[in-house]
């Protein structure tokens, strides 16, 4: 098992992806997360885990929400189109979507439906800010879930 490991696993960004487009880098960590639905209130503490792999041209994470959700997001830089797809995976589920950079925050339209977006608001050295929006008909965001994440 250790040689899928070291196989998939990088030490850093590779130098063929530009700084101007490494959105993702400062996630590279362990980060203690409070994940909150805002329709009822409650409040799911877990961890995410983020590590470059595939030789430095992408992002691997895994989110654990004990009892709601486990999942793995791969983040794939594509140098010929200066863009991120981005899969997440789930029990059951795959999600596409793609990732650009609106102001400060680093927005990821799902492919299926544009209107549900995956939202970075905030990434710091110590802390990120992450939401999960729905689009509405007006074109207000609706904020279905907050995430809170703390480096450990």
């Amino acid at each position: 098992m250790n040689h899928f490991f070291e196989a998939l696993i990088s030490e850093g960004k590779n130098k063929a992806l530009p700084e101007a487009f490494d959105y993702f880098g400062k996630l590279i960590g362990s980060w203690k997360i409070e994940y909150v639905d805002n329709s009822n209130s409650r409040v799911i503490k877990g961890e995410w885990h983020f590590s470059w792999v595939l030789e430095g041209m992408a992002i691997q994470d895994v989110i654990v929400l004990p009892g709601f959700e486990y999942g793995t997001t791969l983040r794939v830089y594509k140098p010929d189109a200066h863009a991120w797809d981005v899969v997440y995976c789930y029990t059951g589920k795959i999600m596409r979507f793609e990732a650009a950079k609106q102001g400060d925050k680093i927005v990821l339209t799902n492919i299926e439906d544009k209107r549900r977006k995956w939202v970075f608001a905030k990434i710091e050295d110590k802390y990120f800010h992450w939401q999960d929006v729905a689009v509405k008909e007006d074109g207000e965001w609706l904020v279905n879930f907050d995430l809170y994440a703390v480096r450990i």
